[in-house]
């Protein structure tokens, strides 16, 4: 067997065991692992403990493709992005820092991934995005107030938001995600956060869905206090 078809064999072997931990996703978490960090788990799972990993699938799944079916607006390609994301972690749990929380981690490898998805498959336009001051029709106000009755805020925000404001807004309140871990996702400073933060909020003002408190799922205090926290 020459090298090519060894690494083709390896890549099998490995797409194959990802899309096994994928399928089960849903399994309730074996007893012994229940008390322990994701952070240990990928420590073991890293060490070569395939049950370890597929625990931190069954408990990140789910977020994950909440977070995508926001982030890149397709049922179907974001449980793509969602085995794409976790492939990735696979591959590279020997990279992974014990001392960063895993989540965060993970989050990080499906933010990267979602971008990577949009750039490719974005619409050549998108109304739903254009600043009000811009111009252009029909007018994106209007088609927020079309759609404010039967959609929530994440639906609407994920419209009128760009990538990074979104996204921000998402692990803040939705992940209730420290400010310092939403920086090493997005890659910015802590600084840079709260400003993503504070214009997200300004840009849900002035279209008019901003809420008068948090959203389903997420703290109990407006979206404005992100701005506040460290």
């Amino acid at each position: 067997m020459n090298a090519d078809q060894r690494r083709s064999n390896t890549n099998s072997e490995t797409n194959s065991g990802t899309d096994t931990f994928l399928s089960r996703r849903k399994k309730v978490s074996v007893p012994e692992f229940a008390q322990r960090s994701a952070e240990e788990l990928a420590a073991d799972a890293a060490a070569g403990s395939s049950a370890c990993f597929e625990e931190l699938v069954g408990r990140l799944s789910p977020r994950l493709l909440r977070y995508l079916r926001r982030r890149v607006g397709d049922e179907h390609a974001a449980e793509d992005v969602l085995q794409e994301t976790f492939l990735k972690a696979y591959r590279n749990l020997g990279r992974y820092d014990p001392s960063r929380s895993f989540a965060t981690w993970m989050f990080t490898i499906a933010t990267r991934l979602a971008a990577d998805h949009w750039r490719s498959f974005r619409p050549a336009a998108s109304i739903e995005r254009m600043d009000p001051a811009d111009g252009g029709q029909p007018d994106p106000l209007e088609a927020v107030a079309r759609r404010e009755q039967a959609e929530g805020l994440w639906a609407r925000a994920s419209r009128v938001l760009p990538a990074a404001q979104f996204t921000a807004l998402w692990l803040r309140y939705a992940e209730e995600m420290a400010v310092r871990d939403i920086a090493g996702v997005l890659g910015k400073s802590v600084v840079g956060v709260k400003v993503t933060l504070h214009r997200a909020c300004r840009r849900m003002l002035k279209y008019s869905v901003a809420p008068a408190h948090a959203p389903a799922g997420a703290p109990g205090r407006g979206v404005e206090g992100a701005v506040k926290t460290q």
